[in-house]
Formats: C-alpha cells, sequence, structure tokens
C-alpha cells in the first residue's frame, strides 16, 4: 500500500502549469499591480486665477488663488499614505 498515490487535495496542484505563480496565469492581476507602492508624485496646474494640486493617483486638491497653499496642499499629500 506505501507505493499507491494518494490523489491530492487540490487537483490542480498536480498540472504542470500548477507551479507558475498567480501572477503569472492569466486573468489575474499581481499584488502589486493591485495595490501599487510607489510614492505620490504631485504638480501644481494653474487654471485663470486659481491653482489646484494634481497627484498621478487621482487625487486633486481644491483650487487655491495662493500658488504656495497649493504647493503645501501637495506636500501633506505626498506625505500621507
Amino acid at each position: 500500500m506505501a507505493d499507491q498515490q494518494v490523489p491530492s487535495a487540490h487537483p490542480e496542484a498536480a498540472h504542470p502549469e500548477a507551479a507558475r505563480s498567480e501572477a503569472a496565469r492569466p486573468g489575474t492581476v499581481p499584488a502589486e499591480a493591485a495595490h501599487p507602492t510607489t510614492a505620490h508624485r504631485t504638480t501644481t496646474v494653474e487654471n485663470g486665477r486659481f491653482t489646484a494640486a494634481h497627484c498621478t493617483c487621482g487625487w486633486r486638491g481644491p483650487a487655491r488663488r495662493a500658488r504656495s497653499k497649493a504647493r503645501t496642499d501637495a506636500t501633506e499629500h505626498e506625505a500621507s499614505p
């Protein structure tokens, strides 16, 4: 009886492609792509008399008349997690 194979509880583990990681499987998104750990990149954008901070993550600060306040908004956003 010792030389009989017991069926695996995970049948996909016996498949040769099962050794590939989840990230390599078609149709799956790697965890790194779903939650990027890159730093925020902010810029200020002027529109008429107003300036607003924008970030690559999609965040946009309020329109400010003072450029310095928009830059402060951007700096505070970059510091936040």
